[in-house]
């Protein structure tokens, strides 16, 4: 299918991203739109570093976050194609430690203690998947929060040399915030399929990904921890310049109504405050990240990738499975990906609304008419805390990739805004 963009039109896309620069809302951007055969337009603008006056291009390397979670998610379709599980197989089938699973039951002891209840049904992996297993983050279920923190289960990133496998192990002692399969949490089970991953292919999850994937797609700057040389092109994290004072009240999962930045705040490089006000994570690992001392292979949130080796990954997708002569999914089992895995639950959360299905590694449109910008029917989408963004389209066959690193972003509307600039060109 030959995919046609209007060349004038795109140009919009161009004046938005530079827009959005001039008025430091973000330091930088490289945003890509392509189909099967590679990229069609791209666009890279501002800095990775500001004092340093570093360019963005198409081999800035970026914090990805949740843009991890559609790798992590083709990782286990692979394994499920060699015949290692069955999606509704039960997790505790690979990973005993959550059998007998608990569930917050809504009700306190007389010591005003949190009381919790039987699970009534296994968590699958088809559950951890499509995050209906009713493990959360600390910042998407702050009662949950309560025992992942007493617990020292963090959203994301360590540096005192944590495995997924112990947090795994710490995770499966901790309650569900219901029973699995009957609501919609995002959280950590993408970092439990990373440790899956670890138990059927008997290498550590980062070794499997370079090996299945990275190298097969020619992705040879996105890894877990970046290398002395990829750091050099490691973009920074910059944050409104604003008041700290403006984060006192601040709630992760109301903050997008309640976050006034104004017009004229600028810049200035995230510091642990901005960061810590909204997830528990450590700062240090995010700052900067070293595979000297870092182990902690977070499949939900970990990755640092480029517009370049993303596009790779974004390119095998819309490719059925293959790019170039490298065939990592089959046809069928990218059509499952695509697909809505959750029934009627509606979820709640990535720019998502009520409307949006799931499917297995990112979020599905079903109602282009309840949509605040232009899109189509069937566009999977996915996006990371530092304002990273994609979108795969596969009725039109293209994909779209923008990558900033800005946090917190709940006053930059600019990745929906780039969705409309993408399909007002599309002919």
């Amino acid at each position: 299918m030959t995919i046609n963009f209007c060349s004038e039109r795109l140009k919009r896309l161009s004046t938005a991203v530079d827009q959005e620069v001039d008025q430091q809302i973000i330091a930088g951007c490289a945003l890509a739109i392509g189909g099967a055969d590679g990229n069609l337009f791209q666009h890279c603008a501002g800095f990775a570093k500001i004092k340093a006056e570093m360019a963005v291009d198409s081999n800035t390397v970026f914090r990805i976050a949740s843009m991890t979670k559609p790798i992590t998610s083709a990782a286990i379709m692979m394994l499920l194609e060699r015949g290692l599980f069955l999606l509704d197989d039960p997790i505790e089938k690979y990973l005993p430690e959550f059998k007998n699973m608990c569930v917050l039951s809504g009700k306190r002891d007389d010591a005003g203690n949190t009381k919790t209840r039987k699970s009534k049904t296994s968590i699958t992996i088809r559950h951890l998947l499509t995050h209906t297993s009713g493990i959360g983050y600390s910042f998407t279920h702050p009662k949950l929060g309560e025992f992942y923190r007493a617990a020292d289960i963090r959203d994301w990133a360590y540096q005192d040399g944590t495995t997924i496998e112990e947090v795994v192990g710490r995770l499966a002692e901790q309650p569900l915030a219901f029973d699995p399969g009957t609501d919609w949490l995002y959280g950590l089970s993408i970092d439990v399929l990373g440790r899956l991953v670890e138990v059927l292919s008997a290498a550590t999850f980062a070794e499997f990904l370079a090996n299945e994937i990275f190298e097969p797609l020619a992705m040879g700057s996105t890894s877990f921890y970046p290398s002395a040389l990829q750091q050099q092109r490691l973009a920074r994290v910059y944050t409104p310049d604003i008041a700290t004072e403006t984060y006192d009240d601040v709630d992760f999962m109301t903050a997008k109504e309640s976050f006034c930045v104004p017009a004229d705040a600028g810049l200035r490089v995230l510091s642990k405050l901005e960061f810590e006000s909204f997830v528990h994570a450590d700062f240090a690992a995010v700052e900067s990240p070293s595979e000297k001392e870092q182990v902690y292979y977070s499949g939900g949130a970990g990755l640092h990738s480029t517009l370049e080796d993303y596009s790779h990954f974004c390119q095998m997708m819309i490719g059925n499975g293959t790019w170039k002569d490298q065939r990592l999914l089959s046809k069928s089992s990218v059509a499952l990906m695509r697909s809505n895995n959750i029934g009627e639950l509606t979820i709640n959360l990535g720019g998502a609304i009520a409307a949006d299905q799931f499917g297995l590694g990112f979020a599905i449109v079903n109602d282009i008419g309840a949509q605040s910008f232009i899109s189509g029917k069937g566009m999977l989408y996915w996006g990371g805390a530092y304002n990273t963004r994609f979108i795969l389209d596969p009725v039109n066959e293209f994909y779209a990739i923008s990558l900033t690193q800005l946090y917190p972003n709940f006053h930059c509307d600019l990745n929906n805004r780039i969705i409309s600039l993408v399909y007002q060109a599309l002919q």
